[in-house]
Formats: C-alpha cells, structure tokens, sequence
C-alpha cells in the first residue's frame, strides 16, 4: 500500500500497516469513542459546570450582583452585541491586538535571531531585556498614555510590550538548541552560515517559535484589555468598564465571554497556521502511531 506524506491515514490503513486486520462494526466504534473520548469528557464538563452555575445562581448560594445565572447572561447578550456601536469596539479591540502582536512579534522575533548569532550582543544586552521584562506590565500603562496618549497608540504600545518577550525567548531558545551532530553535518557540507541558519536551524527553531507566538498573543490581548480600561473610548475593554459603573453584572460576564471567544479563536488561527507551516511534526505524529 502506497502512502502519501500528503494525505493523513484513515484508522483501516493504519491497522493494515501495523500488521493487524482492519477493524469494523463494534471494534470501528469502539476505536472511535476512543480517540475522540477526550471531546466528549470536555462537552461533559462544560455542562457540568453550567449546570452547577445555574443552580449556584437559582438557589441564591451567591448574591446576583456577584455571579448573575447563565440564563440571565444569556438573555443579555443579544442586547451587548446588537449595539449599534458593538462592531466598531469589536474592531478597536482587534487592530490594537493585530498591531501590538506584529510589532512585538517582529521586535522579539529579530532580536531573539540576533543573540542566537551573536554572542558578543546577547551579553551586551541580555541583562537590558531582563529588568525589562522584570517590570511589571501594568505599572507601564500609565507611561505608555503620557507617551502616546488616549487612542490606539497607546493600546498597540501596551500589546506590543506584552507580547514581546515569550517570542524573544522562545525564538532564543529554538535557536540555540540544534543537535551537535546536525551541526556537523552541515559542516561537514560546507554549508556557509546562511545555509545553515536557513536550512537547519530556524525550521528546527520553528516549533519552540509558534508555542512562543500563541503565548504572546495572549499577553497581547491582555494588555490590549487593561489599556482600554483607562486610556481609550472604543475597545471591548471600555465596554467592559461602562457596564461596571453602571452595574450591568450580566452585561460585563457577557462581555467577558466575547473577550474570551476572540482569544480562542485568535489562538486556533495560530494553531491552523502552526500545522500548515511545521508540517513535518504532523508527519512525525503519524509515524508515532505506526509504532
């Protein structure tokens, strides 16, 4: 049977390949809750635990100003996301994290590159990123507003600073660890060290780069979050604070719910890309279960 890098083995193929008959009827069903088991513990646990609020809420174990029930954070927020002026926080929110994201990203992803290469700069100004990193990021924010004042800048600034080190670690690190012996393969190639950085060491840096890029996008939207609560007048963040001066409980959960969904969704789309780039870790998935 001819098996292509390309296509993923269906459950038949694989047991065909081990050297087991394939498997039908009960065994296929069997197999199947299996592997999606995983899935099915988590639907459980979801409903569980909206189960649990709502009786927690109904029963009145916790006042409704604390924790309003699922039922009433859901009779909201059709009201939360039809609001004419919803979109337009929605997307305020988004360009400040696609922005701070970018250019963080950028800024952490070169400079990281740059002390992988360059051992006299890493010792230069290792210790600079270090304090850096070691300030806490909210004690910023009040600087970035004097620095930038009440509009994106500021947000982008605060997304920016936020996801800048996981990518500049992460990019150090993937760098930095490549096997001896691959090493010395290209070497032994006369691979110059372009060659070598191209070819060997940023795709084995690539895996440890994107688990810093799903990190950072993370600490982007967080700091995108707190910058709006104080120095903008569009963001979800905003929204969030006008909903908590007006005690509008149900509101602010249902805006943290949306908050919640963008950042799931945001880090899905890095891991879809994360599989189409590091394809062979995929391939190296399939063999595993060849085993």
């Amino acid at each position: 049977m001819r098996v292509s890098a390309d296509v993923p083995l269906r459950q038949d193929e694989l047991e065909t390949l081990r050297g087991r008959p394939p498997v039908s009827g009960v065994a296929a069903l069997r197999a199947h809750m299996r592997d999606k088991l995983h899935w099915y513990l988590a639907v459980l646990l979801f409903v569980v635990f909206l189960t649990a609020w709502q009786l927690i809420a109904a029963y009145g174990l916790i006042h409704e100003i604390i924790l309003p029930s699922p039922l009433a954070v859901a009779k909201v927020f059709p009201e939360v996301v039809g609001r004419q002026l919803f979109v337009q926080h929605l997307t305020a929110t988004l360009v400040a994290i696609f922005g701070g994201f970018l250019l963080g990203g950028g800024i952490g992803l070169g400079l990281g590159t740059l002390f992988a290469l360059s051992e006299r700069w890493r010792k230069v100004l290792y210790p600079y990123v270090l304090a850096f990193q070691a300030t806490p990021r909210v004690i910023l924010a009040p600087l970035m507003i004097a620095w930038f004042g009440f509009g994106p800048a500021s947000k982008i600034a605060q997304a920016t600073i936020g996801c800048f080190f996981p990518i500049f670690l992460n990019t150090l690190i993937g760098l930095s660890l490549v096997e001896d012996n691959a090493s010395k393969l290209m070497r032994s190639l006369r691979a110059s060290r372009w060659q070598t950085f191209r070819l060997l060491r940023f795709p084995h840096a690539l895996p440890t780069i994107f688990a810093g890029i799903k990190v950072s996008l993370t600490f982007a939207t967080i700091g995108v979050i707190v910058a709006e609560f104080i120095a903008t007048e569009y963001g979800l963040g905003y929204e969030l604070t006008r909903y908590h001066v007006e005690i509008a409980i149900p509101q602010m959960y249902a805006v943290i719910i949306i908050v919640g969904i963008v950042g799931l969704a945001l880090y899905f789309i890095i891991e879809w890309i994360d599989k189409r780039v590091v394809f062979w870790r995929q391939e190296d998935i399939e063999q595993s279960k060849l085993r």
